[in-house]
């Protein structure tokens, strides 16, 4: 009976165990810079030729080449740039080095989001700030260093607040009243929303003139009473999450073709 009663203690204690252990696995590299200074590695990698030498890309960009080095297990682990002792710019660190060039802000939070989903313990951070409903700066800059299992020192906290910085740039995390939360489908694709609105809008317009001017469209089955119309549409649909595009599409469809007002 006791050695049972010890056997169901340690089964008990198991998950909490393993718990641990993936916590523990879960350890990523940090930026030894600034966003600020990251920006600038990116933009340097995405003009330089592959396979760059430390030294080139410092006099290209200013920057210390120990600076440089600093950084590059953090962008290599978010898929800006690969490469063995010499690094190269990715296709994707290429065109996040053009937004940041032309600070174009769409695209930047684009690649930004793009560069952080390849990376599952960078990304998983995410989780932790929709789980406590949103955490304060200093509070989620203290969490990425703890889990990313590096020293607690001055250039380690540049870092996590490095990583603070480009989940905002990216915006899945947005900073408001001094509190970081995650940001919402909405926020992401607001200015996509007005776009497609307005194609959806040409659209209509070009249905219905096409069902008026193009007899071929329209085939009588003169053996009926009541005549047959059979009108082939192709529509070209705007890409976008937001289902009330579809639903105002399905709208006007039904409004221009069934029942029109003129």
């Amino acid at each position: 009976m006791q050695l049972r009663n010890i056997f169901m203690v340690f089964m008990n204690k198991q998950p909490t165990f393993n718990h641990h252990i993936k916590i523990m696995n879960a350890s990523f590299n940090l930026p030894g810079s600034s966003y600020e200074e990251v920006q600038k590695i990116i933009k340097g990698y995405s003009h330089s030729q592959d396979n760059a030498s430390l030294d080139s890309l410092a006099k290209l960009i200013g920057l210390h080449s120990t600076i440089i080095s600093s950084n590059n297990k953090f962008l290599s682990d978010i898929g800006i740039i690969s490469g063995g002792m010499k690094k190269s710019a990715t296709e994707l660190g290429k065109r996040l080095g053009r937004a940041l060039d032309h600070h174009h802000n769409e695209d930047i939070s684009k690649y930004f989001a793009e560069a952080v989903q390849t990376n599952e313990t960078v990304s998983g951070l995410i989780s932790t700030v929709r789980i406590k409903g949103g955490m304060s700066e200093k509070e989620f800059s203290e969490h990425i260093l703890y889990v990313s299992g590096q020293k607690n020192n001055s250039r380690n906290k540049t870092g996590a607040r490095c990583v603070v910085d480009v989940l905002i740039a990216s915006m899945l995390l947005e900073e408001k009243d001094n509190k970081l939360t995650v940001a919402t489908p909405l926020n992401l694709s607001v200015n996509n929303r007005s776009q497609s609105e307005s194609e959806l809008g040409l659209l209509s317009n070009d249905i219905r003139q096409e069902a008026k001017t193009d007899p071929s469209n329209i085939m009588s089955n003169v053996g009926m009473n009541v005549p047959q119309i059979a009108i082939n549409i192709q529509l070209h649909l705007p890409e976008t999450d937001n289902g009330e595009v579809y639903e105002k599409l399905f709208k006007a469809l039904r409004e221009q073709l069934i029942s029109p007002k003129n």
